[in-house]
């Protein structure tokens, strides 16, 4: 088990004086990334509130929900590179048609669609509004899982270092984010064959997914943010091995959101209809809405069959 990323939660108008200690004590446990994330300043203070941090070594800070327009959003990406989310699936594809036409598909790392409701003090950006002051952390453990029991045992784990990093710094732990989550060959997808003996794309792939998600949920721990089962295309390789091999399609990813908070995440797609996309987005909110919980979208709107993924490679990029 390691580390995904600790996350410092903070008020947009906070000192800051919190940070660089933070940033010291959070980097002794070698996670994979270090983190803050500020309620959502008014348009008139983000950009002082984004280039402070900046300024004082942070690299992945999440700011820009709720208040702001596709070119707004543009402007922020596209400078600080800053993570922000959308709730208005109108506003998103204005950025996805701004970043086409522009050729910088890249920035769509930076933003999502939340759809189906707000999810608050999550360690898992962009798709988490900070509301309250304090730490919360997420990890890495699909390769640690053999059993199902494994998961609390991870997030157990998970917990005490969360607990010891916010005490030194006299802060709340607001919880851990249990999501599973992959980066490269730390896969998702192996972990589903490895406990339940299917490969994802077969019959069973829903019910793994929500086994899953249950034991996530059933784990003794403080919990924050999302908690389920993600499907980050770009960031795991099993999945990009799927994809290539026919085995995993877009309707495949679209269906599988009913049971996993991004089952579209971090996928390129060849957009030569924006129309069937904008349909698309909208079947997405609806899935979300019956499913009463959010879900995240990230989408990277490409002309080729395989598009590189800054950190993660080549991906293939899927079809409507």
């Amino acid at each position: 088990m390691r580390i995904r990323s600790i996350t410092l939660h903070l008020p947009w108008d906070d000192d800051y004086s919190i940070v660089a200690k933070f940033k010291q004590a959070a980097e002794e446990l070698n996670p994979a990334t270090v983190r803050v994330s500020i309620s959502p300043p008014p348009p008139r203070a983000a950009e002082r509130a984004v280039a402070k941090l900046r300024d004082m070594g942070i690299n992945y800070i999440s700011a820009l929900h709720l208040y702001y327009s596709a070119e707004e959003v543009y402007k922020y990406v596209a400078e600080y590179g800053v993570f922000a989310s959308f709730t208005d699936v109108g506003e998103y594809l204005k950025f996805l048609k701004t970043i086409y036409d522009k050729g910088e598909a890249h920035l769509s790392r930076y933003v999502s669609l939340l759809a189906g409701g707000l999810v608050f003090n999550s360690p898992y950006f962009p798709a988490s509004i900070t509301t309250r002051r304090g730490i919360s952390l997420s990890l890495l453990y699909p390769n640690d899982i053999k059993t199902l029991s494994d998961i609390e045992e991870a997030l157990k784990r998970g917990e005490q270092l969360g607990m010891y990093i916010s005490s030194a710094l006299g802060l709340e732990f607001l919880g851990v984010d249990g999501s599973l989550s992959p980066w490269g060959e730390e896969s998702v997808a192996k972990a589903v064959e490895r406990l339940f003996g299917i490969r994802l794309g077969t019959p069973g792939s829903h019910y793994a997914i929500w086994q899953l998600n249950k034991a996530i949920k059933s784990a003794e721990v403080k919990k924050v943010g999302f908690n389920e089962v993600m499907l980050p295309l770009a960031e795991d390789e099993e999945l990009k091995r799927l994809v290539r091999a026919g085995a995993l399609t877009l309707r495949d990813f679209v269906s599988y959101t009913a049971v996993c908070v991004p089952g579209l995440d971090m996928a390129p797609i060849r957009v030569k209809d924006w129309d069937a996309l904008k349909r698309l987005l909208y079947d997405l909110v609806a899935i979300a809405e019956a499913k009463g919980r959010p879900i995240g979208v990230r989408i990277f709107p490409v002309d080729d069959e395989e598009y590189d993924v800054a950190g993660f490679g080549k991906t293939p990029a899927l079809k409507i």
